[in-house]
């Protein structure tokens, strides 16, 4: 018989071997009751002869033991048989045992063990060893998140794992404030590309569902999260493996585990990390001061339309004026005025210790995060307290974290510097600033070029803050070594505020009448969220081969949001930027004020079943309800079924040395999404003034109700293989995965004479295949010299289509067609990544025009949208990420490349930047593809047609382009320096580490990239101390 600490590895004991141990005085874990007793003292090293501290030295069959201290010595106390034997454990080594015979001295020398830390597979309901679980999970250490990259946890999940993709936020950059879009396996809601989901649904409901200490959580606190607390992260990406988290789990899960605090002596860790970030400007291909000139002379700007001498000659004086700034050397580089190096220092104190039934930790860590923008920052300020209290078969655990986030963001965009044109001069004469780069006024004409240094320099700011607090409370009854029950309960609160001022010396209000000029907006919320959860746990094994393990519970959750805001405008001075100076409110505006609820109900089963380690079943179910649906469809089903076979421990195998591990699996289950906003299935109504009448104020429908509006369930189908030859020497996991979603969740438009403009309902399937592969070979293994050698690849492939759609969406895909940007169309049987627009054969030389070529194949001069079929795809044929870690002794060095292939992208830098460039436009700073290769009499053979403010490009394939590139993702190197140097210093640890990431980017494509705000590189440097 086994007990459940064993097999099932539920959350740990008192002292848990998954767990690292630290440095501690002799403590006693448990006194053994006995009459003859023997004193046994010796010491634990590794096989580098180096001490180990923090081992547990274990009385076999008792829970009797100690841990060794900082020397590595033990003292401890064992009835006086020569049979008793002791266990001696640590974390990534294997375990050693011996019997004590007739001595008084035992020392131990403890050997690593490559696969421990494997074995374990954490996903926030409960632990189950990784050989006798049949999901596709990958597990994460702390060590390997902090090796490539120290910014945050996701910055180093993006490039260890194939099935976690980010999208590059084109718009914001590396924003410090924006927070990322993220996938697990792919999109499994419809991606609307005139509609914002976030803001639509208040959270993505294509983004994972986050867990953190086995409580929910939001993107924004992972991101915030100071990595030194973490401890492990667990990806759950099947059926069979977050089917546990039922109607929340469509998308993935990630599990996040923080460090539990230590028994032994009071600690102290310090981490410290310090960045320097620069602007990556090299996406960009703006022309020069002698370019933009030369573009607009040919596009006509400096001659007359009205036929008029006197105009003619002020352009003429205009052109030469600017001609001879150029030859005097002007030529400004508007892209760096407002950036600049951001420097970001992270600081993390953390003080534990303990006695036998009692454990504490303390910390605070503060962050401080500059943008590469001036004006942009981010700091956050966080204080946590861990307790861990066991009494008998009771323990106790409670985490409190408090939190306290202000941010800062460029009241004046990036876009803005990038379109001011090279030939005007940053200041004047003076060395001030003007208002206008350029000015001109007469005959009741005005021209005027707005100067964002002007704007940038005034008494605007676009600023927030949060402060909020989380407690989490777990209490667990170890009834039996079979039977464990545990309660949890977490409750979070969270208060922000934004405020928003444009001085009113701002450009943006010089055709405002005076006393409307300049504005203040203020908006503040507070929300509040609970989560329970009471559940049951069961594992033992009968008979030597029959593992059976079981999990029952209920949980519960509440969430609750109010907001409100208002806007002052008028303000007389741009210094006095408080509300109180300002005139008044907008015209017929009025304060805002929103709130909603949601409440979530479920019940689970979670089961498992192993027979001699060889062949493995587990399944779920779940009953879940959700205040989010129509009345008729609250309550649904999911559950999962998985199957696997671990072909290394059959006889044929079992004495075989080369393979370590070589395990198949397959899954099926239905997990849904409930990620969605909290009214959308009910009807509501909205007051208006203007309806008031004697029978009072009257209502309009604001958003049409749909009772039959059901969950959106997502089918899926998992077959994949785990497999460890050569002495650990290469590992290789590979799944394939179909995703099915049935029935979509979507907005559609609606009739304008319905009084509202789209209702929520249920359309359409969208099926996604795939596959995952990750490979690690390490050409270099000597684990017991601390010396090893790894090479990784991974990489994705996946295709999506929708299914059932008919005609559900062809208002979406009408107005697709009459947009100019509009390059995304909902049909049966086509890709949500598909780009539609209409073939191009090119540029005919003999007219200057654009030859299209019809569904027929046939060649017409006339853009016809009935002729869009797909151009193209941007999801990759292949991505993933290939690197490289070397150590040797305490000295590590890593680098990994990311790589994606196959893809296509509508180049918009090519197609708003060099063709459509209205007479708006053209006073703006352009791509310098629009000053070469154009059509002329005397440039016939030309890619782009030629200079025109006139003429309207449609959506073709010219704009078309494959996509394929490499990115320098993390570049790193890091020092633990040995024991004997570290007591020298009177420390317990010591190391050091140094990162880049995002160092370079090289790709097919030239397509500006960070629009409103650049991308970065990051050159970083940590240190870590233990006290």
């Amino acid at each position: 018989m086994l007990c459940i600490a064993c097999q099932l590895t539920v959350a740990p004991l008192f002292f848990s071997s998954r767990v690292q141990a630290v440095p501690v005085a002799p403590t006693l874990l448990t006194t053994a009751q006995t009459q003859e007793m023997r004193t046994i003292k010796g010491i634990v090293r590794d096989v580098n002869n180096q001490p180990l501290p923090g081992a547990t030295i274990r009385i076999k069959g008792t829970s009797t033991g100690v841990v060794s201290d900082v020397d590595g010595n033990y003292t401890i106390t064992v009835p006086d048989d020569p049979n008793t034997t002791l266990l001696v454990s640590f974390v990534g080594m294997k375990p050693q045992e011996q019997k004590i015979g007739k001595s008084t001295a035992l020392n131990f020398i403890l050997e690593e063990d490559a696969t421990v830390l494997d074995q374990v597979v954490v996903n926030g309901v409960f632990e189950r060893k990784a050989n006798t679980f049949t999901g596709s999970v990958r597990t994460i250490g702390k060590d390997d998140l902090k090796r490539v990259g120290n910014s945050n946890v996701l910055q180093s999940l993006k490039n260890l794992d194939p099935s976690i993709m980010f999208f590059d936020n084109m718009s914001l950059g590396s924003d410090p404030n924006a927070m990322p879009e993220m996938v697990l396996r792919g999109k499994s809601s419809i991606n609307m590309e005139d509609v914002d989901l976030k803001a639509t649904y208040q959270n993505d409901p294509n983004a994972p569902l986050f867990v953190l200490d086995g409580f929910e959580t939001s993107l924004q606190k992972i991101m915030d999260l100071d990595m030194d607390r973490v401890e492990s992260l667990t990806i759950l990406k099947d059926a069979s493996a977050k089917a546990i988290y039922g109607s929340k789990a469509a998308n993935g899960v990630v599990v996040i585990e923080t460090k539990a605090p230590e028994g032994g002596r009071l600690q102290f860790s310090y981490k410290g990390d310090f960045s320097v970030t620069m602007a990556d400007l090299s996406d960009y291909n703006l022309m020069n001061a002698r370019e933009k000139l030369q573009f607009e002379t040919l596009a006509g700007v400096y001659t007359d339309k009205s036929n008029s001498a006197i105009n003619q000659v002020r352009l003429d004086s205009l052109r030469n004026a600017r001609l001879k700034g150029i030859e005097e050397g002007i030529d400004t580089y508007w892209l760096s005025v407002p950036l600049r190096t951001g420097f970001t220092h992270k600081h993390n104190l953390y003080a534990e210790g303990g006695e036998e039934n009692i454990r504490y930790g303390i910390g605070l860590s503060y962050g401080n995060v500059q943008g590469v923008m001036k004006g942009s920052d981010r700091q956050t300020i966080s204080g946590n307290i861990d307790l861990i209290y066991r009494s008998g078969k009771f323990q106790f655990s409670n985490k409190l974290t408090v939190d306290y986030m202000e941010t800062n963001d460029p009241s004046v965009s990036f876009s803005e510097y990038a379109q001011a044109n090279p030939y005007y001069k940053k200041y004047n004469e003076d060395g001030g600033i003007d208002k206008y780069l350029y000015y001109y006024s007469g005959d009741g004409y005005e021209e005027k070029v707005a100067n964002p240094l002007w704007n940038a320099s005034l008494n605007n700011y676009d600023k927030s803050d949060e402060t909020g607090f989380t407690n989490n409370f777990i209490i667990e009854w170890f009834a039996t070594d079979d039977l464990r029950a545990r309660g949890k309960f977490g409750i979070t609160k969270t208060s922000s505020s934004a405020e928003e001022r444009l001085s009113p010396e701002h450009s943006d209000f010089d055709d405002e009448e005076e006393m409307k000029k300049g504005s203040y907006t203020h908006t503040a919320s507070k929300s509040t969220s609970y989560e329970g959860d009471i559940a049951v746990t069961y594992g033992r094994l009968f008979g030597g081969k029959h593992m059976i393990n079981a999990v029952g519970g209920f949980n519960f959750s509440l969430s609750k949001e109010t907001s409100n805001g208002y806007k002052a405008i008028g303000f007389t001075e741009d210094a006095f930027g408080s509300p109180s100076f300002a005139n008044g409110y907008p015209e017929n505006g009025k304060s805002s004020y929103s709130e909603s609820e949601t409440r979530a109900a479920s019940f689970y089963l979670n089961g498992g079943y192993a027979y001699d380690n060889r062949y493995l079943l587990d399944f779920n179910y779940r009953s879940d309800g959700a205040s989010m649906f129509g009345t008729n469809n609250r309550f649904r089903n999911t559950w999962s079924v998985g199957v696997g076979w671990n072909i290394q421990n059959e006889r044929f195998l079992r004495d075989s040395k080369f393979f370590q591990l070589l395990k198949l699996r397959a899954s099926v289950g239905n997990p849904g999404n409930q990620n969605f906003a909290a009214y959308q299935a009910f009807s509501t109504y909205a007051f208006n003034g203007w309806m008031t009448n004697i029978f009072g104020t009257g209502v309009i429908l604001n958003q049409l109700g749909n009772p039959d509006l059901a969950w959106q369930e997502t089918v899926n189908y998992n077959v994949g293989t785990d497999v460890t030859v050569w002495g650990n020497r290469v590992n290789v996991t590979f799944d394939y995965y179909v995703k099915i979603t049935d029935p979509l969740l979507a907005i559609i438009t609606t009739p304008g004479s319905m009084g509202i403009t789209s209702v929520t309902m249920n359309a359409g399937q969208q099926k996604t295949n795939g596959v995952e592969l990750t490979l690690k070979v390490s050409p270099v293994y000597r684990p017991h010299d601390r010396i090893n050698w790894n090479i990784s690849l991974n990489g994705t492939h996946a295709k999506a289509k929708y299914a059932k759609i008919g005609n559900a969406f062809s208002s979406l895909n009408n107005e697709g067609r009459a947009s100019l940007s509009g390059m995304t169309r909902y049909y049966d049987g086509g890709s949500p990544t598909a780009i539609w627009g209409v073939r191009s054969a090119g540029i005919d030389p003999a007219t200057g025009k654009e030859l299209f070529i019809k569904k027929d194949g046939t060649y017409s001069f006339s853009y016809d949208v009935n002729d869009e079929v797909v151009l193209g795809d941007t999801e990759p044929k292949l991505e993933g990420v290939i690197g490289t870690t070397f150590y040797y002794k305490g000295l590590s060095v890593g680098c990994y490349f990311r790589y994606s292939l196959g893809a296509q992208i509508f180049n918009s830098a090519l197609f708003q930047k060099v063709e459509n460039i209205g007479t708006a436009d053209v006073f703006n700073n352009q791509d310098k593809r629009a000053l070469y290769d154009r059509w002329s009499p005397n440039n016939t053979e030309a890619y782009f047609k030629g200079i025109s403010l006139t003429q309207k490009t449609d959506k073709s394939s010219r704009f078309v382009m494959d996509e394929n590139y490499i990115s320098g993702e993390s570049f790193s190197i890091g020092y633990e320096f040995t024991q004997s140097f570290v007591r020298k210093l009177g420390l317990s640890a010591l190391s050091v580490q140094a990162n880049m990431n995002d160092a370079f980017r090289i790709s097919s494509v030239k397509n500006e990239r960070g629009i409103d705000y650049p991308f970065a590189r990051t050159i970083s440097f940590s240190v870590a101390a233990t006290f």
